[in-house]
């Protein structure tokens, strides 16, 4: 195995160790196992089980808190800027082969020695959350509490990360699309109507 793949190998079955194990049960033994190397090799690619998550957690997360930072201070509609945010977000999610769910959801991000990572999120929570606020202010959204409307975008990226998880996907921008649109149908302070059904 070459030192690149090595290396992208245990980033994958890490994931899905912190996954199904939990980030604090899983051992650098059972990712190298899992990885059909030795402990050592691992330690080659990474100083530490702390490493490896960092890494996962930054191919997911340092680009989109950019790119929703871009996206506040954009000029122009907030539905079309949140809606462009998302689109690209759950594309590049659909698109890792790591199992992305379990650092958000499992018990990696309450571990005090990634404290600066759950910090990190925090941050990029604070961000969709201001650009929440903005659509409000300016009529787009209907008016609900932003952190609710920021835990309701969260979950659909979840569930678009557990399905990436599970499921063959042949078109990651058709399901992207697919997700955006309904986040925004949901924000929506004047849905558009629904055309009749045929008859």
């Amino acid at each position: 195995m070459e030192e690149v793949d090595t290396r992208q190998e245990i980033l994958i079955q890490a994931s899905r160790l912190f996954k199904r194990l939990g980030y604090r049960a899983t051992t650098t033994r059972e990712i190298a196992k899992a990885v059909n190397i030795k402990q050592p090799s691992l330690f080659h690619h990474f100083p530490n089980k702390k490493a490896i998550v960092e890494e996962i957690f930054a191919l997911s997360l340092n680009e989109a808190a950019v790119r929703i930072e871009e996206a506040c201070r954009a000029a122009g509609s907030v539905s079309e800027r949140l809606h462009n945010y998302l689109v690209w977000d759950l594309s590049s999610l659909h698109r890792m082969p790591m199992a992305m769910s379990g650092i958000y959801t499992g018990d990696a991000l309450k571990s005090p020695e990634l404290a600066d990572l759950a910090a990190k999120l925090e941050a990029f929570y604070r961000s969709l959350e201001d650009l929440i606020v903005q659509g409000i202010r300016n009529g787009e959204f209907v008016k609900i509490d932003p952190r609710l409307g920021r835990l309701m975008v969260s979950s659909i990226t979840i569930a678009h990360l557990e399905y990436a998880e599970e499921a063959v996907i042949d078109d990651p921008d058709r399901l992207a699309q697919e997700g955006a649109d309904f986040v925004l149908r949901a924000f929506q302070a004047r849905p558009p109507q629904l055309a009749a059904p045929l008859t």
